[in-house]
């Protein structure tokens, strides 16, 4: 009865080993933010409001969370994406107002390759531009052009909830921020801008 005990303990102890070696593994492909990414992070900022003139009065936009996430962990543990890559993210989220309407605005950035842009996602009001891959705005060595424009040919508008307005484009400068948009009810941004 002793040896049945004994060889159950160590086929235990065996299995325990043999199932955690196989849920803590290296990673094989480890991207960071370079110094040149951390240029986009610095377009706005949680404490301040942003104003923008339009031909019809302002529009205002607050930031309310900045968050930047590089993991520079070498191993984990397997509970993580498919082949555990973990790219390093960041990505703010907010308010713009316009005519007491307050819509959703997001920009997100997904570092998936060391030799290149990080890939840039946008939410704005119902305007969702999942993955901006499009060769008006992104060039063959895999780096945006500073201005990116965000418009039907690269994104999709979903009406899940009710809005006052919809954002017919939107111009994104890399470092700058929202540098131009025109709304459904006609509002363009700068005011001065040519549609």
């Amino acid at each position: 009865m002793r040896r049945i005990s004994i060889f159950i303990i160590v086929t235990f102890m065996f299995l325990s080993v043999f199932s955690m070696s196989g849920c803590i593994r290296m990673r094989e492909n480890i991207v960071h933010f370079s110094a040149h990414d951390s240029l986009y992070f610095n377009a706005y900022d949680t404490a301040a409001l942003y104003v923008f003139k339009t031909d019809k009065g302002f529009d205002t936009l607050q930031i309310y969370r900045k968050v930047c996430i590089d993991n520079y962990r070498k191993w984990y543990i397997d509970q993580c994406p498919p082949e555990g890559t973990f790219e390093p993210i960041f990505y703010y989220e907010g308010l713009l107002l316009h005519n007491g309407y307050k819509e959703d605005f997001s920009v997100f950035l997904k570092k998936t390759h060391e030799e290149k842009d990080p890939v840039i996602s946008v939410t704005l009001g119902e305007r969702y531009a999942d993955t901006i891959k499009d060769s008006r705005n992104l060039m063959s060595n895999g780096f945006y052009r500073d201005t990116i424009i965000i418009d039907d040919a690269n994104s999709h508008v979903n009406h899940y909830f009710s809005h006052g307005y919809e954002f017919e484009y939107l111009k994104w400068h890399k470092y700058r921020g929202i540098v131009g948009y025109k709304l459904s009810d006609g509002t363009v941004y700068p005011s001065d801008a040519n549609p």
